[in-house]
């Protein structure tokens, strides 16, 4: 059987300050959002553009509780870790598909002021 990578490194400022919760399981997650700002030309104009994505960052154990203590929004932070799907199901609703970062290490790219 072949393996695929599913690899990602980002960096970038948090938007929000992180939310550390407990699983039913007892497993602890934190969830992160990070702004990753890069620039490109605009196709409709052919002017240089800055763009902003918005991606959902999920951190667990101990990755979770350090970026949780240590974390708050507007912090640069770099992220190791691989793209996720999971499906979300919600009693009257459709189900839908929620993309997510997951990650493995999670480092604090600038000490705080």
């Amino acid at each position: 059987m072949a393996v695929d990578l599913n690899h990602l490194t980002l960096s970038g400022c948090l938007t929000q300050d992180p939310v550390l919760e407990t699983l039913p399981s007892g497993k602890v997650v934190c969830d992160l959002r990070v702004a990753c700002a890069y620039r490109s030309r605009d196709e409709t104009t052919g002017a240089w553009r800055d763009w902003t994505d918005r991606l959902p960052v999920r951190a667990f154990g101990f990755q979770a509780r350090t970026a949780a203590d240590h974390l708050r929004k507007g912090r640069r932070v770099a992220i190791v870790g691989r793209i996720s799907t999971r499906r979300i199901c919600e009693p009257g609703a459709e189900p839908r598909w929620a993309v997510e970062v997951i990650a493995q290490t999670v480092q604090f790219a600038e000490r705080p002021a």
